[in-house]
């Protein structure tokens, strides 16, 4: 017995048709999604897990009971008033400020999963779709195979929700649907949408406030970039404009029901025991608006608790489980490699996919899952291959066409990354932030910086406070010779995220471009502790050093540099000037000769070549580097000079 004999929801879970490999995977998944079950139930508003645990090859969770009234049996009564639908938008962004906090997004909000407790009239949040990580991802139906499985209801549900790839501000949406729902008395997918915007239009159905209903517009954006990101940002919304009281609302609105007999507790509890048949499947663990730390807590389970019996039931009406069809091996394949992704098992991944496409080399979306694998270990030409092998079948995917921009990007491919987007735009590929930063990148590489330029401003109309586009941006201006410009840039980078290492080199630079040497050295040297093994932070520091006259100090920065990165070729040229200006003319010269070996089109390192040469009276060598210098750059003047000398003092003229 549990301690104080709590009321329970026993779930079972069955993996049905599964071949044993794919099972041990269910079983690893299971435990991590009941580990963060564990974790979510210590908020008092999410019920608790009790236990789980594996039987017969089927697995069990045991929750707690919540008594109540959930939202759908509520809203049957009419329609709520803007006050009460406060309260329950205050009440859950407050859990899902916790849930988010967690690294989990519920995926399933909706008002049959909003129970309003009968104790203390809050409202409490129930079947979290980490549960749901065990169903059917891959069913074959009509002989077809589906390789993204998407957890949720319809109605509630956003268009990146239903692609398999939820975010914070998918369950942002799912609360704002429901808010409507209660306003309104509507079911989400029976209202219309605007013909002119593709929003859906509830404004003249409720009576509500305009800024009121203005909040729950942006909650419900069809586009996840036009939502509100975090729930902190709606609840900051709704106390800007006085629209949430200060203390919170926590009477019921309407009288709880009488507490059940203990005759009807039975009934009731017969009821919550069910068998839920389900085919294995994985979709997201989490989701992207924000980077997330790998979870590895394991909560201690009292052993009183993880070892209980279970009551044994005889299956009733209620709970016989229709069979799930067989998984044919190929899907199993495709799941499979799909839960090994998850887990970061990319090799095994590799391998599953791999079998997939033998089995079924005309199915297009295993030979991107099997891409998106090789290129998760680095294997760009094969990833590449992968997508072509789809592209053969389905010419006319847009997110193929993007993946295969990523990886010509990888090997360097750059005129062929940009013909992808391209293709890519063309087939309906709806332009994002991460697209339009793959063509800023291909961009700066064929130094095409006017053009990328552009590509992140545009970019920059998605998220304007991104630290790392205006450092993309601070960068390019630079490239540009806009260096006020790029400084102003690389503040706001800055101001958004003040340990962004390469915004602080950038900046360091940028001031040694406007000769302002102790504030860059300054800003480098904030840089350096963040990133002690950058090649780059410690090369801008010799640099500058070697400008503030401090040779030995910046030859101790350009020897780290080139320790780290050994063909860092302005590094050794800048090595070779501060040993040039302490006179030790060989080590200078072998430090040029690594620069023009890196660099062989850099006039100035040839040049500076034929200095040291020169001050070792290597005349005729000397001259050589010379030419090399003019041959690349006609109008270098100091190496014109400098040949013309040589050569009068030899007596020719030539």
């Amino acid at each position: 017995d549990l301690p104080g004999n709590p009321w329970c929801v026993v779930k079972q879970l069955q993996a049905q048709g599964v071949d044993p490999m794919l099972f041990q995977t269910a079983r690893r998944l299971f435990e991590t999604e009941a580990q963060v079950l564990y974790r979510l139930g210590k908020h008092d508003r999410i019920p608790q897990l009790f236990a789980h645990f594996e039987e017969h090859q089927e697995f069990y969770l045991v929750q707690e009971y919540i008594e109540g009234e959930d939202l759908a049996q509520q809203f049957a009564s009419g329609v709520w008033d803007e006050v009460q639908v406060l309260q329950l938008l205050e009440d859950l962004l407050e859990i899902l400020a916790f849930v988010h906090d967690q690294n989990v997004v519920h995926r399933d909000i909706k008002p049959s999963n909003i129970i309003r407790r009968q104790a203390d009239g809050r409202f409490v949040l129930i079947d979290f779709g980490a549960v749901k990580q065990l169903s059917a991802l891959g069913a074959t139906v009509a002989g077809q195979t589906c390789s993204t499985l998407s957890i949720g209801s319809p109605g509630y549900m956003p268009n990146e929700q239903q692609g398999g790839k939820p975010r914070y501000s998918s369950d942002i949406y799912a609360l704002g649907m429901t808010a409507i729902e209660a306003l309104t008395g509507i079911c989400p997918n029976q209202l219309p949408d605007d013909p002119h915007t593709g929003e859906v239009s509830w404004r003249s159905r409720a009576q509500v406030r305009p800024q009121f209903a203005a909040i729950l517009n942006q909650m419900v954006r069809s586009h996840y970039k036009d939502r509100y990101t975090t729930v902190e940002e709606v609840l900051q919304d709704l106390h800007r404009l006085q629209l949430v009281p200060a203390t919170k609302l926590t009477q019921p609105m309407t009288p709880p029901p009488s507490p059940p007999s203990a005759a009807s507790r039975w009934g009731q509890v017969a009821l919550i025991f069910c068998t839920i048949g389900v085919t294995l499947g994985v979709s997201q663990l989490f989701a992207s608006d924000r980077p997330l730390r790998e979870v590895r807590v394991v909560p201690t389970v009292p052993p009183e608790i993880a070892s209980m019996p279970i009551p044994t039931m005889s299956p009733g009406p209620m709970m016989a489980a229709k069979p799930t069809p067989p998984v044919n091996r190929t899907t199993d394949l495709l799941i499979q490699g799909n839960v090994l992704m998850e887990l970061q098992r990319y090799e095994e991944a590799i391998a599953a996919f791999d079998q997939a496409v033998k089995l079924k080399p005309d199915y297009p979306e295993a030979w991107v899952d099997l891409g998106n694998a090789l290129m998760q270990v680095k294997r760009y030409p094969d990833a590449l291959n992968a997508y072509d092998e789809a592209l053969k079948l389905q010419l006319d995917d847009p997110q193929t066409w993007y993946y295969r921009a990523v990886v010509l990007n990888a090997l360097q491919r750059y005129e062929e990354a940009l013909v992808a987007l391209t293709k890519a735009r063309q087939a309906g590929y709806e332009e994002t932030v991460e697209g339009l930063e793959v063509r800023g990148v291909a961009l700066t590489a064929l130094q095409r910086y006017e053009e990328a330029l552009l590509v992140y401003v545009e970019a920059m109309k998605f998220t304007p406070r991104s630290a790392q586009l205006w450092y993309k941006q601070g960068y390019l201006l630079n490239q540009l010779g806009r260096h006020e410009e790029a400084l102003s840039a690389l503040n706001q980078a800055l101001e958004l995220q003040s340990d962004r290492v390469e915004a602080l080199i950038e900046r360091g630079r940028t001031l040694g471009e406007l000769q302002r040497y102790e504030e860059a050295l300054a800003t480098i040297d904030k840089a350096l502790p963040l990133a002690t093994d950058s090649a780059t932070g410690w090369g801008e520091r010799g640099n500058l050093l070697l400008k503030l006259g401090r040779y030995d100090e910046a030859i101790a920065a350009l020897n780290k540099a080139v320790q780290l990165q050994a063909d860092y070729g302005k590094a050794w040229f800048s090595q070779g000037l501060a040993l040039e200006k302490l006179q030790r003319y060989e080590e200078a010269l072998k430090a040029f000769d690594q620069a023009v070996k890196l660099q062989p089109e850099d006039s100035q390192a040839w040049y500076r070549r034929g200095v040291t040469l020169e001050r070792l009276q290597k005349v005729e060598e000397a001259i050589a580097s010379y030419d090399k210098a003019i041959q690349i750059w006609p109008a270098n003047a100091e190496a014109i000079e400098s040949r013309k000398y040589l050569l009068q003092s030899l007596g020719r003229n030539e």
